[in-house]
């Protein structure tokens, strides 16, 4: 299989197999990798690349996305299989799970506080790389224990890279909705109205919730990418169909053009994160951070982020088609496990964080950075190849 797949049937391309489409899997495993990379807050030679150097892109973005992807193809074969109140029952059993998940995670760390010398400071307080106050996110010691209870409960405290699951759990309790209306083929009412809360919060700037990951990601926003994306799952066959076949290559070059469009807009920025070189100074100090806030600015999921990951994921879904054959015998072998077992991978990062924030290591070294992000990597693959704790680690 090469550059003509366009010209192959999708029940015979080898890279759908035993009903899962592993060119999905791979870009899960790719955001998976920067998500360890970037909450290992070390500058080094994988995480340069990651803090928006390669344009306005975070791993949140693909997370999100991805796992709506995937809970539209999963679900829509349940849905037609089992019947609606049954996809329903599974989804909200998954959301259930999920938030027991993020409330163990509390509760460790919580637990962990306690244990005398252990570091746990970076995951109960956050400060931007950039510079700034440090904000606790976890009760002090003197807390009430009651009200510890209420805000582990309500999930209003948290490790700050842990947060976007409680996202992810809320949406997916929401997902029986738009599941319905997408099997009752009310496709653009439902991205009417997506769009439209999406486009009414980003002036109105709402939170539905006190919950720590609301201050981060706002549901009102973010479920544009996880919605859009069951939708993009629901079709996934026309839509990998159209990505994947080189008739509409003009259309994929045009959107490589406006990755890479995106891609001077973030080199220009001059305070860039973990980056050792001289940005490109074609842009102010000040227009640039104007033109960020207003049309970048992650935290609103503002309209250029939007397009920027639409483009960026469109021009690598429709790239490790054409090139399947070459992603598979030299990336897929790392990426395809990690992005198989995401959820796994996600739950035990925050554990390697807290591993490495308690080794006698300063983490100034560049090389040093980058072996420590190596390793962390390979622990992770390692785990998942032999399939660790796997009965009580969610996947």
């Amino acid at each position: 299989m090469g550059r003509g797949i366009g010209n192959i049937s999708p029940a015979n391309v080898e890279y759908v197999q035993q009903g899962r489409d592993l060119r999905l899997d791979f870009l899960r495993g790719l955001v998976m990798l920067v998500v360890i990379c970037v909450h290992l807050e070390y500058p080094s030679y994988l995480s340069m690349f990651m803090w928006e150097r390669l344009g306005m892109v975070s791993s949140a973005e693909g997370f999100v996305l991805f796992s709506g992807v995937v809970l539209g193809i999963v679900y829509k074969k349940r849905l037609h299989k089992h019947g609606l109140l049954d996809s329903a029952l599974k989804l909200w059993r998954r959301a259930g799970q999920l938030y027991i998940v993020n409330v163990a995670v509390i509760c460790s760390v919580l637990l962990l506080s306690h244990l005398p010398g252990l570091n746990v400071l970076p995951l109960t307080t956050w400060g931007s790389p950039a510079g700034g106050p440090i904000i606790q996110l976890f009760p002090t010691f003197d807390t009430p224990w009651g009200e510890i209870l209420k805000q582990t409960l309500l999930l209003e405290i948290g490790p700050h890279q842990f947060r976007v699951m409680g996202l992810y759990a809320l949406l997916i309790a929401c997902a029986p909705i738009v599941l319905y209306l997408l099997h009752k083929h009310y496709l653009w009412q439902l991205l009417t109205v997506s769009w439209l809360v999406y486009a009414l919060n980003i002036w109105l700037k709402l939170r539905i919730s006190h919950a720590g990951f609301e201050y981060a990601f706002p549901v009102l926003s973010w479920q544009l990418l996880f919605f859009n994306g069951m939708i993009i799952g629901y079709y996934h066959e026309q839509v990998f169909h159209w990505l994947a076949d080189q008739r509409n290559a003009p259309y994929i070059y045009l959107t490589t053009l406006g990755t890479g469009i995106f891609m001077l807009f973030a080199l220009a920025n001059p305070r860039p994160l973990f980056w050792p070189w001289s940005a490109w100074q074609w842009i102010d100090q000040a227009t640039y951070r104007q033109i960020y806030m207003t049309w970048f600015y992650k935290k609103n999921l503002c309209i250029g982020r939007v397009v920027n990951n639409a483009l960026v994921y469109a021009s690598l879904f429709a790239g490790i088609s054409w090139y399947w054959k070459f992603c598979y015998r030299w990336l897929g072998w790392l990426f395809i496990p990690i992005g198989q077992a995401s959820l796994y991978v996600f739950i035990w990062h925050i554990y390697v964080v807290l591993l490495w924030s308690n080794l006698p290591l300063t983490y100034t070294n560049l090389w040093l950075n980058t072996l420590v992000h190596v390793a962390s990597i390979g622990l992770i693959w390692l785990m998942v190849q032999n399939k660790f704790m796997f009965g009580v680690v969610p996947r």
